[in-house]
């Protein structure tokens, strides 16, 4: 049984945010990203799509080898953190699966004073950014692990809060995050336009708390959105349009900026490794 004694809050924006609350919310990003069954026998291999930063807490009864561009973590140790992704980060898996848990830009900020850029593209042990909370919590056993992490991450996330943010940064972390979600906008001056800051403040926020420029954040997540309608038409060319894509070349061009190679062959090598059943994107 989980005993909490006591639980944190704390004020964002005149919100009232609560540990149980962020919880909720942490548990929501690990329900939308799908669970993952493992193989009976062997190791098998999982892709997640480019996106936010991510914890992953691996068991003990778990190997697990990953790869980004062309880095290649042999065995990941205990709890690491994956950095703001501009390409696939493959995971070799064998054993018991591993918890991973999303971070926005804002529990970014609350967790580690590492600048998000500085580990883009890498994955760096929890500890090596300051992030403690999660020690020892893949002793304990496989089925408790998502249950524990999820309760201590979202403790201090509250307790740090955003005391060492200004309110004006603060906003600005959310309000980009959300111009992101709502994939609307496609280039940086019109992002910076419409939340009312200029370029060169927008990169600023981006780069520290996001890890890449305001372009390539709103490329990626333009990207993302597409790749998902290509596959759910049967990988149909013309259903791109509409994400501001003005043919299959532009599209392309990006499958190779955020891939690594065409669109067609990710997702039937994504069907391949989940077992000939079709993997859908995941945009968490």
């Amino acid at each position: 049984m989980l005993i909490v004694p006591m639980r944190s809050t704390t004020t964002t924006d005149g919100v009232l945010v609560t540990a149980r609350s962020v919880e909720g919310e942490l548990r929501s990003r690990i329900d939308a990203l799908g669970i993952v069954h493992p193989r009976s026998t062997g190791a098998f291999e999982m892709s997640r799509l480019p996106g936010t930063a991510r914890i992953l807490i691996i068991p003990e009864s778990a190997r697990v080898s990953a790869r980004i561009r062309n880095r290649f973590y042999d065995r990941l140790t205990d709890v690491v953190v994956v950095g703001p992704s501009s390409r696939p980060v493959t995971l070799q898996i064998e054993g018991a699966p591993l918890v991973e848990i999303p971070l926005s830009p804002l529990d970014w900020a609350r967790l580690t004073t590492v600048a998000a850029t500085a580990v883009s593209d890498r994955i760096v042990g929890a500890s090596d950014l300051g992030i403690k909370c999660l020690d020892g919590v893949a002793d304990r056993e496989a089925n408790d692990i998502a249950r524990f992490a999820i309760t201590r991450l979202a403790d201090a996330v509250v307790a740090r809060g955003t005391a060492s943010l200004d309110t004006t940064t603060t906003t600005l972390i959310a309000q980009l995050t959300a111009l992101i979600d709502e994939g609307l906008v496609y280039d940086a001056a019109t992002a910076a336009e419409q939340v009312l800051t200029t370029p060169h403040n927008l990169r600023r926020i981006a780069l520290r708390w996001f890890g890449f420029p305001p372009k390539t954040l709103l490329m990626r997540r333009r990207f993302i959105a597409a790749l998902g309608r290509f596959q759910e038409t049967g990988m149909n060319f013309t259903a791109i349009t509409q994400f501001g894509y003005f043919d299959a070349s532009h599209f392309l061009r990006d499958a190779n900026r955020f891939l690594g190679t065409t669109p067609r062959r990710y997702l039937r090598r994504m069907d391949g490794s989940s077992g000939g059943k079709a993997a859908s994107i995941r945009t968490v």
